[in-house]
């Protein structure tokens, strides 16, 4: 069984004829023209991958490439789109980096499209050339029922002392610098919640109980962190327990709707919030009784009457046209990218190498660059990285590596699900965010957060071999 189907490539191969036919016919509103009927028939097709995908395997709610798809649909289809869709308060902030043109909105695009074609394509030839494996599902036993109680508490106790001991300290400025590898133990809290949810839809009302307190006080945790992702990502993830359960397209339209309308709520309260502690600390960091304050005293009405009151943030936030296109056109006159230069300092752990530079930090370095402002960070996608470092080649180079560990990923996570060996969840996790993160950069989410889901999967298996070594093995019949 593939990963991609092969009119889902078809589709986007007539897509990239379409931009390639509009060449011919340069203008500026021919430009505008495929300019928003591009991304307009990406999303379409994207998402009829995504239903096809999802459609031949219910699990394939965890598997990267089924979330690559959404990701790029958002910021590369919607994104695209936010220019021409929005009013003009949005777009001039938009702009405020750079005033793009229709034809370098029209080059983005079209690598946007390749980019995608390129991934995709990968998944496809490794998929012809070793279908997956069929496996059959456990089926959901008072056995099976134990077990994702034990692996809900290891993952709930475990990544919730990371979570709430080390990683949450840092947003409070009680600790400076957490190193990589303790962020996916602390994100392995939300694997907690899954399992906990599960086990609740699956009749256990000890669990339903539990998952009815903690997730709340999750989301609000991750509400003072005045960071959105914190929010979404425990939102997402526990209602995948309620689709692993029973997956219908009701179930899923719902859950849709739930995370949308929490988005777009949640973008003015984040943003109050992160001005505030700006404002008052030229910083993000604040003790936890200063970020209540500032959450109690939000009344939705603060930039009534100002321009900001006309801004649409949750539209805004999605589109990365006006970084790509400077990144782009900074190339094509000399200004090479050296975003990949961490490629390999990314690899070595912190604790060996304590004055490891801050690889996250080319988000700011970009943002100076651009326009001078400290404090604030900036991403091209990794689509438009890829261009501004190595020009049309970046395409094909760091591409078809992408879909090899999409694919890879995507494989893993299909049988882990299948099996429901919870063991392997929190790698399971990390390979879904590197899916999702297509906006970010290369280095530090593709191949630092590969490599680490990489090591985590391979110590699961370690555990995984041990664990079946010391099992009693079943008397012969």
């Amino acid at each position: 069984m593939g990963l991609v189907a092969a009119r889902e490539l078809l589709l986007l191969l007539l897509l990239l004829a379409a931009y390639g036919v509009s060449i011919e016919v340069s203008s500026q509103q021919n430009y505008y023209f495929i300019n928003v009927a591009g991304p307009s028939a990406l999303i379409g097709i994207l998402m009829l991958g995504a239903w096809w995908q999802i459609a031949r395997e219910p699990r394939a709610l965890w598997q990267p490439l089924f979330w690559f798809r959404i990701a790029c649909s958002a910021y590369y289809g919607i994104g695209a789109l936010v220019p021409y869709i929005a009013n003009d308060v949005t777009v001039q902030n938009i702009k405020r980096y750079y005033w793009f043109s229709e034809e370098e909105a029209f080059t983005v695009g079209v690598i946007n499209l390749l980019s995608i074609i390129v991934v995709l394509t990968t998944a496809w030839l490794i998929s012809r050339r070793r279908a997956i494996t069929e496996t059959t599902a456990p089926k959901a036993d008072a056995s099976a029922q134990s077990r994702t109680l034990l692996f809900a508490a290891i993952f709930l106790i475990g990544g919730g002392i990371m979570r709430y001991l080390v990683v949450l300290p840092v947003a409070l400025g009680l600790i400076d610098l957490v190193p990589g590898v303790i962020i996916p133990l602390a994100k392995s809290y939300i694997v907690g919640l899954y399992l906990l949810v599960l086990a609740g839809m699956r009749g256990n009302r000890t669990a339903a109980g539990l998952a009815a307190v903690l997730v709340p006080i999750d989301l609000a945790v991750g509400l003072l962190t005045f960071a959105k992702s914190e929010v979404l990502l425990t939102l997402i993830f526990t209602y995948l327990g309620v689709l692993h359960h029973k997956l219908t397209l009701p179930r899923v339209i719902v859950g849709l709707v739930i995370i949308l309308g929490v988005y777009g709520q949640l973008d003015p309260i984040i943003h109050f919030g992160r001005d505030e502690l700006l404002r008052r600390h030229q910083a993000l960091t604040a003790p936890l009784d200063e970020r209540i304050e500032i959450m109690g005293s939000y009344t939705g009405t603060e930039w009534e009457g100002t321009e900001r009151a006309e801004n649409q943030p949750a539209l805004s936030r999605l589109s990365y046209l006006h970084v790509a296109a400077m990144v782009v056109t900074w190339h094509d006159t000399g200004r090479t990218g050296d975003s990949l230069s961490y490629a390999l300092t990314v690899l070595v752990p912190r604790f060996i190498w304590p004055d490891k530079p801050i690889i996250t930090s080319v988000g700011t370095d970009l943002s100076l660059a651009a326009s001078g402002n400290v404090g604030s960070s900036i991403s091209p996608g990794l689509f438009a990285e890829a261009y501004w470092n190595l020009g049309w080649l970046g395409i094909p180079i760091l591409m078809v590596p992408l879909g090899c560990i999409l694919t890879v990923f995507s494989r893993y996570s299909l049988n882990v699900m299948r099996e429901e060996n919870w063991l392997h969840l929190p790698p399971v996790l990390l390979g879904v965010l590197a899916g999702v993160r297509v906006d970010g950069f290369f280095v530090a989410d593709i191949i630092g957060g590969s490599a680490t889901a990489l090591v985590y999967a391979l110590l699961a298996f370690a555990l995984d071999g041990s664990l079946n070594r010391r099992s009693p093995k079943a008397p012969p019949r």
